[in-house]
This record gives C-alpha cells, structure tokens and sequence, in this order.
C-alpha cells in the first residue's frame, strides 16, 4: 500500500509543478513601473520614503504634507516620518516648526544650481540641486548624487564614512508647479533619513 501511495504521489507532484511555456516572469508578475510623478528615496533596492507629489502637497506613508497657496496664507503643513511640520513660506524664505524644532531655510536660484541654507529639525542644513547634480548636507550626513536618467544616484556619507550602497533620489514631476522654496523644503524635510 505504501508503495502504491509513494508511486502516486511521485507522479502527481511534479505535475502539479508543471509551468506553462507561455506563463509570466517574477518581473512581470510583480515588478511595476515607476511612476516618476512620485518622490522618492530608494536604498538597498528598496523603497525608504516616498509619496505622490501633486500641486495639493505630498502624500505617502510616512509623509502628508499640504501646501496652502492663499495670499494670507503660503505654508506647508502636515506630518513627515510621523513629526508635525508647520512652515509659512515668505518668498525666498520659509519659517517655522518641524517636529517642535526650529526650520529656517533661504532660497537661492544662479542661473544652474538652486540652493537651500539653515536649519532643518533643529541641524544645519544645505540643499543644492541642479539639472546634472543634488548635493546634500543635512546634520552629520551628506548625500553626493549625480543624475541618471531621471533620478539622482550617489552614495552616503555619515559621521565622514560613506555607505557602500548606492542611494536613489526621485524628484517626482509633481513638484514642477512648486515654487523653488516649497519644493526644496519639502525635500529637505524628507531626506532626513537619520
């Protein structure tokens, strides 16, 4: 009898197992295309932050944060990595709160390069982005990344090591209708990986 189950079974199993010629890869099964309305922050091959970008704000998992446009009332407001985030925007200047910490960044547009300076959480902060380049400074860390395609790709650097993975930036297109002092204090914001 046993031997009759064992028969059985030995048949059976790599039946079932059987996989058409013509069935899907793992790629096409699972992997989908990015959306590059998006922001987001990849290491390790894996997603850190990230959310869709719109001109009503930014919202993903770990970030929600509005943007308010009225002439009484230009701010950014919400949560990001679950801290509360309440900036007003003057300009080339945004003020405010970021988790009961201070944040004061100024602006600076040269004809290549957009660059942002001062304090995010409480830590020195500076932004500097162009077509080609995103170079960021934020606390103890630092991020050098150079544009692939379109995304930013470099290394990170903390306490004067580098981290051997690579770190992918995505802007997300949906910033385009942000002024330069929204988009990069949003950014500033949201990279903070630490």
């Amino acid at each position: 009898m046993r031997t009759w189950l064992f028969s059985l079974f030995a048949l059976v199993v790599p039946l079932g197992c059987a996989v058409p010629s013509n069935f899907p890869s793992q790629e096409e099964l699972y992997d989908e295309p990015r959306d590059f309305n998006r922001f987001a922050v990849f290491s390790h091959g894996r997603e850190v932050i990230g959310g869709q970008v719109n001109a009503g704000g930014v919202l993903g998992l770990d970030v929600n944060l509005g943007r308010y446009t009225d002439a009484d009332d230009h701010a950014l407001r919400g949560h990001v990595y679950g801290r509360l985030v309440d900036m007003r925007v003057e300009g080339d200047r945004v003020s405010g709160l970021a988790s009961s910490l201070p944040f004061e960044l100024a602006i600076a547009r040269d004809e290549r390069v957009v660059t942002a300076r001062g304090l995010v959480y409480g830590r020195k902060v500076e932004v500097a982005m162009s077509d080609e380049r995103a170079r960021v400074v934020l606390g103890q860390c630092e991020l050098d990344l150079g544009r692939r395609g379109q995304v930013y790709v470099g290394r990170r650097q903390c306490d004067g090591r580098w981290q051997p993975e690579e770190v992918e930036l995505q802007v997300g297109r949906g910033f385009a209708s942000w002024s330069d002092a929204e988009r990069m204090s949003a950014l500033s914001l949201m990279l903070f990986l630490d």
